[in-house]
């Protein structure tokens, strides 16, 4: 009987030390999780900077597009006028690389085209005139690449030419880097093309997960914690919550059948003693488990001894 309850003891015990461990597993789970949510956070300050400062060249072309000289200069198909205003675009628009007019006869797919732009500067003019397109980084060599911005130039509600400027993207490496993350990694990608990236990067392979989208532009932010993985933090809650369930179930299961087969066995204990008492014959050694058992047996046998001696009267 000792030996049970110190058994229920030592499993109480080891209960408490789970329930201790679980508790402190759950709040390094929960900093955790409070580190991958403050990367998700600072990944969604850097798309809203991004797309600030997109919308800012888009609004910014956007008004010079509408310039008196520049439709001016596109309804008249003056080459030189277009040349004097892609100049004076070039001089007042903040990091441009170059600013060409194209109007629909330059862009006609069915005609060879006259113009030094490649194939993806080309396309984004051609689907211009149908509606603006998101802003892109274009060039396949490091020294071509540039920010391709192309917005509509209109007459009368009617679309009578494109302007299209290359611009310097260093502005992005200027935004992540100058994003505070401690651990974790945050990857600006176009496509497979990778456009910047700041913090450390758990491994090789491409990030799971949703990425974020940068508004007006074609570019998702990936993004991950290397603090601790998911995994980890479902293994961990799955063991502090089975655990402990498992230790108590065995703990009842257990206790239940030690106290079944002790009751058993000292029931037939008294059983016997009890035999014994009414055959008259010599009471033994009834080694039974629970003390109240024994005081059964004793109580019987005083009432043997009572009943052999005659003391009483009926």
């Amino acid at each position: 009987m000792k030996r049970l309850f110190l058994t229920i003891a030592v499993i109480s015990i080891v209960m408490v030390v789970i329930t201790g461990l679980g508790t402190l597993l759950i709040s390094r789970t929960i900093v955790a999780q409070s580190k991958v949510d403050a990367v998700s956070s600072t990944a969604k300050g850097v798309a809203l900077a991004l797309s600030e400062q997109i919308n800012l060249l888009n609004t910014m072309l956007d008004k010079m597009a509408q310039d008196p000289e520049v439709v001016s200069a596109a309804v008249q198909k003056n080459p030189a006028l277009l040349a004097a205003a892609a100049r004076k675009l070039e001089n007042h628009f903040p990091g441009a690389l170059s600013v060409k007019f194209l109007l629909a006869s330059q862009l006609d797919p069915s005609k060879p085209s006259e113009s030094d732009l490649s194939f993806a500067d080309l396309d984004m003019a051609r689907k211009t005139f149908e509606a603006n397109q998101p802003t892109a980084i274009q060039g396949d060599i490091k020294v071509d690449r540039h920010l391709a911005i192309a917005r509509r130039i209109m007459q009368n509600n009617a679309v009578i030419g494109v302007v299209l400027t290359g611009v310097e993207f260093d502005f992005i490496d200027r935004i992540l880097s100058a994003t505070p993350i401690e651990k974790g990694y945050i990857e600006l990608k176009q496509g497979k093309l990778i456009l910047a990236s700041t913090g450390k990067k758990i491994g090789t392979d491409e990030i799971d997960g949703l990425p974020i989208q940068v508004p007006n532009t074609d570019w998702q932010l990936f993004f991950e914690n290397n603090s601790v993985t998911e995994a980890v933090e479902m293994s961990l809650l799955t063991g502090i919550i089975l655990i402990p369930v498992l230790v108590v179930a065995l703990a009842f299961t257990t206790g239940y059948r030690k106290m079944s087969d002790f009751l058993s066995e000292d029931l037939a204990w008294v059983i016997k003693a009890f035999k014994d008492i009414v055959t008259e014959k010599p009471l033994g050694d009834y080694p039974v488990k629970f003390p109240e058992m024994k005081q059964v047996i004793t109580t019987l046998s005083q009432f043997k001894r009572i009943v052999s001696d005659k003391s009483f009267e009926i």
